[in-house]
């Protein structure tokens, strides 16, 4: 599995924080894509395990979550999901995808799943007009998209 980087943050899973690694090799190419660099395979380096597994220790008491942007179509992503687990994180995927489409044993291993290719003209998870949704899949599967739009957050 090849990523471009990972960084630290607060917007992209709602009450959480979160280490965000971008895969490469999206095969989604949305008209108006802000990440078109993540669609080439090549512009991301291995992401091998002790190296995973030394960002997740080195941050264990700053984030909450491990979020992949993309990657569902990677063996090894389910790998990954448990380490993080193991780890105590919570888990969350990315993707352009149907929810549909996402595997059971996918779901299983995640905690958070964004569901939707972007639309240019609907916006992404901030727009009251889009397609795409974050689901909270635990405890009970829920829909939690509305947490990103501007009269859910607090003044």
């Amino acid at each position: 599995m090849n990523y471009y980087d990972f960084k630290i943050t607060f917007n992209e899973i709602p009450q959480e924080i979160s280490i965000v690694f971008s895969i490469t090799g999206c095969g989604g190419k949305c008209f108006g894509c802000h990440s078109e660099f993540l669609h080439d395979r090549d512009n991301g380096n291995k992401l091998e395990l002790d190296m995973y597994k030394s960002i997740l220790s080195d941050n264990q008491s700053l984030a909450t979550t491990v979020l992949f942007l993309g990657g569902e179509w990677e063996v090894d992503l389910i790998e990954y999901l448990k380490i993080a687990k193991k780890f105590g994180y919570k888990t969350a995927l990315y993707t352009s995808s149907n929810y549909r489409d996402i595997t059971f044993r996918l779901k299983y291993s995640l905690d958070y799943l964004k569901v939707g290719k972007y639309i240019d003209g609907l916006g992404g998870l901030e727009s009251v007009l889009t397609n795409q949704k974050l689901i909270r899949l635990k405890p009970k599967r829920k829909d939690v998209t509305h947490l990103f739009w501007p009269q859910s957050k607090p003044k």
